[in-house]
């Protein structure tokens, strides 16, 4: 016997089910693990600087460009962005571009990767692109891009605000600790790898490097070289971790560098780390100087290798310490950035929750 049903009770179990949103429970969290695979942006197919859409759709299917639009100045920035869809609040990290590239540089897929993974909300701004432009090198509408980027992803996603992580290396790691700097409420924890800490003194360090390409960009960027006592000094200092991160004392930050990197010396990160530890952590010039030009530590430094979020395929440490909110890692190694690392201990890093107030009885 053939039974016609009517096609509103056949789409009874449709609607109850998204009415209950029974069809959409969200998938369970893996525990948390290291990724498999690239252990850092060197080891990444291609070149560090590559851009290329293709490839970000070929390794997550969901990641997509969007438009946010500046606060500042009403330009409209693209932005890769990756969402879930799930109904649970999700930490946010943000991805820094490196100097030379924008938003679409590809050795950040993993990053994205381990987000699609443990649920985790991803956003890779423009931030006005390579550091060749007035707009771009850390300006004053780079940095709101980048704090328009959270916000069009606490907009569009459901985003826990206790766990809003921060990531850069190169240019991107130097625009990370100015926005640390800046906006220093935002954020849960910040990496920075082999940052640029001092964009004037950096300028300085290339002379000797005339077949580098940074120095025109940096004037480009500043309106001119930035040479002692000029407007363009200035309005490098100004842009530059050396004159404002103090601001962010408060902010947990991790610093790692190579040891062997000959393009931004570890004593940029050793100087950063200087202001934000406590004067009794701090690295002395002479041991500095000894890091820089023997690519080794000094006797006096020897023996503090121990670091938990580095595994065996990671770069091996050389030197660890904690100071205050600042952690710092040097690694046998040169212009680089690991995954894991960087991911493992931005898992352990949340913002404290705000108390309830306790009621008194009388």
């Amino acid at each position: 016997m053939k039974i016609n049903s009517h096609p509103v009770i056949l789409l009874l179990p449709v609607l109850l089910c998204l009415v209950l949103s029974s069809c959409h429970r969200d998938k369970p969290i893996p525990p948390i693990a290291p990724l498999e695979g690239y252990t850092t942006t060197k080891q990444y197919p291609g070149n560090v600087g590559d851009e290329s859409l293709d490839d970000w759709k070929k390794e997550l299917k969901d990641i997509e460009v969007v438009q946010v639009k500046s606060t500042m100045d009403g330009k409209v920035e693209p932005a890769l962005f990756y969402e879930s869809k799930s109904t649970r609040k999700k930490p946010l990290l943000v991805l820094l571009h490196s100097w030379s590239s924008g938003y679409l540089q590809v050795p950040s897929i993993p990053f994205a990767l381990w987000a699609e993974k443990y649920d985790w909300a991803f956003i890779q701004p423009n931030y006005r692109g390579v550091f060749e432009q007035p707009e771009a090198m850390a300006s004053d509408v780079a940095i709101q891009d980048i704090v328009d980027a959270v916000d069009y992803a606490m907009q569009h996603a459901n985003i826990d605000s206790s766990r809003v992580y921060l990531v850069g290396s190169s240019g991107g790691a130097m625009t990370a600790l100015v926005t640390a700097s800046r906006h220093p409420d935002l954020w849960a924890g910040v990496v920075a790898w082999v940052p640029v800490f001092d964009i004037p003194e950096w300028f300085e360090f290339n002379l000797y490097y005339p077949h580098r390409k940074y120095n025109s960009q940096i004037v480009a960027a500043l309106g001119g070289e930035p040479l002692p006592g000029t407007p363009a000094e200035a309005e490098g200092k100004r842009r530059s971790p050396s004159t404002q991160i103090h601001q962010a004392k408060e902010v947990p930050i991790f610093l790692a560098h190579g040891i062997n990197d000959l393009l931004v010396p570890p004593s940029h990160s050793i100087r950063a780390f200087n202001i934000l530890a406590a004067p009794s952590d701090t690295i002395s010039k002479a041991d500095m100087d000894y890091i820089v030009k023997e690519q080794a530590l000094p006797e006096s430094l020897q023996g503090q290798a121990e670091e938990p979020y580095f595994g065996a395929s990671d770069p091996e440490v050389v030197f660890s310490r904690q100071s205050n909110n600042v952690r710092l890692v040097l690694y046998v190694g040169v212009h680089d950035m690991a995954y894991n690392s960087t991911l493992l201990w931005l898992n352990d890093q949340q913002k404290p929750q705000p108390q309830p107030a306790v009621t008194q009885t009388r």
